[in-house]
């Protein structure tokens, strides 16, 4: 560990410490430590004993949770600069109900146990303030109230989940614009507007909507990732996104699942289909747009690939509607 630079700026943004004036800021400073965690670093283990508190000065932190029977612990979720952890098995001597770590790389302001009774005994603000952030933490639990204070969350794809990254902004009830760039943010592939822990709009590369949103489970991206909070009203929203958060991650893995299969159908994205039909027939409504698009197109002949880059559609669409053309004998 390192001596914590006398710097206040990140401790105003944890719902800790906001709303204490300068000189608590500087005496918790002093008192404390930060500590740096390198790629896929343990902060702690789930079930082990409890004795810091740690805020997140900068990176992110992944919550991994295991089942009863020791399954496999997976990615719940993420905790970005200024989120506080630690404080209830401090309070209350319980073990960790989580496992911490750092997918790519986090520093962490780190209050040994000692210290943090001490605070809480020679600084009445303290303790106040820290009932009180527990009591909007199970507030919001209780009413699905959307946290006041927005994170920010960043990272590379290489190191962290974008389904659980998605996740953890749904359930925390954000509002804000997560980007996916590359090339140092010259490139932008991807752009989610949340609205109160919905998806309002979505666009990756030539994508919109919903079909952008499957998209991102069908073609993982590769690329930097930052997540930035910001109020919006609800008239200014003009979302393009037509299910709830939830309800879309859902459909979105369920296409994932049967794009698989489909592509064991269609297992080479470089071949060239043609028409063998005269004309195209197709009786599903909701998809004849689509299929009529595609046919076109097919006129000259075009492999899945070229597909994917000029219809604006998901992959899971191209590709259903090309095993119903191949199963109806009209492309070969």
């Amino acid at each position: 560990m390192k001596k914590a630079p006398i710097d206040s700026a990140f401790l105003r943004g944890s719902d800790l410490f906001e709303r204490q004036p300068e000189e608590v800021l500087q005496a918790v400073l002093v008192q404390g430590q930060v500590m740096e965690l390198g790629s896929q670093g343990i902060l702690f283990r789930q079930g082990e004993e409890g004795e810091r508190l740690y805020i997140v000065k900068s990176g992110a932190l992944e919550v991994l949770t295991s089942g009863a029977d020791g399954t496999e612990t997976v990615p719940v979720a993420y905790l970005g600069v200024g989120e506080v952890l630690g404080e209830v098995a401090l309070l209350t001597g319980s073990t960790r109900t989580a496992t911490i770590r750092a997918p790519e790389r986090a520093e962490l302001f780190v209050l040994e146990r000692h210290v943090f009774w001490d605070l809480m005994d020679t600084l009445p603000s303290f303790a106040r303030d820290l009932c009180v952030v527990l009591a909007r933490r199970l507030d919001a639990t209780t009413h699905k109230i959307p946290r006041t204070a927005a994170r920010q969350l960043q990272g590379n794809l290489r190191f962290f989940d974008l389904a659980t990254v998605i996740q953890t902004l749904i359930g925390a009830q954000q509002t804000g614009t997560l980007l996916v760039t590359q090339d140092e943010g010259a490139q932008k592939l991807a752009e989610l507007f949340f609205f109160k822990g919905n998806i309002a709009r979505g666009r990756v590369k030539h994508l919109t909507g919903d079909d952008a949103i499957y998209q991102l489970f069908q073609q993982p991206l590769e690329g930097d990732f930052s997540f930035t909070g910001k109020p919006a009203e609800e008239g200014d929203v003009h979302a393009d996104i037509t299910l709830p958060g939830i309800s879309l991650l859902l459909e979105a893995v369920r296409l994932q699942d049967e794009l698989a299969l489909l592509k064991r159908k269609i297992p080479d994205p470089g071949r060239v289909f043609g028409q063998k039909a005269v004309e195209l027939q197709w009786s599903d409504v909701d998809s004849v747009e689509l299929a009529a698009s595609i046919w076109a197109r097919l006129k000259n002949g075009s492999s899945v690939s070229e597909l994917e880059k000029v219809i604006p559609r998901c992959s899971y669409a191209i590709y259903s509607t090309l095993a119903g053309l191949l199963d109806t004998n009209q492309i070969g």
